[in-house]
């Protein structure tokens, strides 16, 4: 009868998923501004402006794409939380017919 299912969630490839977003969110909230240790290299003042700039829109974007791998993770972590659960419930309810 398992055979017959048409949905089938691999759970450890949403768990294993999870965990890679965890990461990656631990690594972009890590990284920081570095324009101010390196900008005695970046040479003519035209370059540091343009630099300067640079990084202020990376910065813009490195919150949003947390933001974005935030709601990913959360939404990850609630289809894992659904279908343990729901499996869980599933089971229980053939032990019980199984009893019967």
């Amino acid at each position: 009868m398992a055979n017959d299912s048409d949905l089938k969630v691999n759970i450890d490839l949403l768990v294993e998923s999870e965990s890679r977003l965890r990461k990656l969110k631990k690594e972009f909230n890590n990284l920081e501004a570095r324009n101010d240790d390196i900008r005695e290299h970046w040479g003519s003042s035209g370059i540091t402006d343009a630099m300067d700039e640079f990084v202020d829109n990376w910065d813009d974007y490195r919150k949003a794409l947390l933001e974005n791998i935030d709601v990913v993770g959360k939404l990850v972590k609630a289809t894992i939380d659904g279908f343990t659960g729901l499996d869980a419930e599933l089971a229980k309810q053939l032990r019980k017919g199984k009893k019967k």
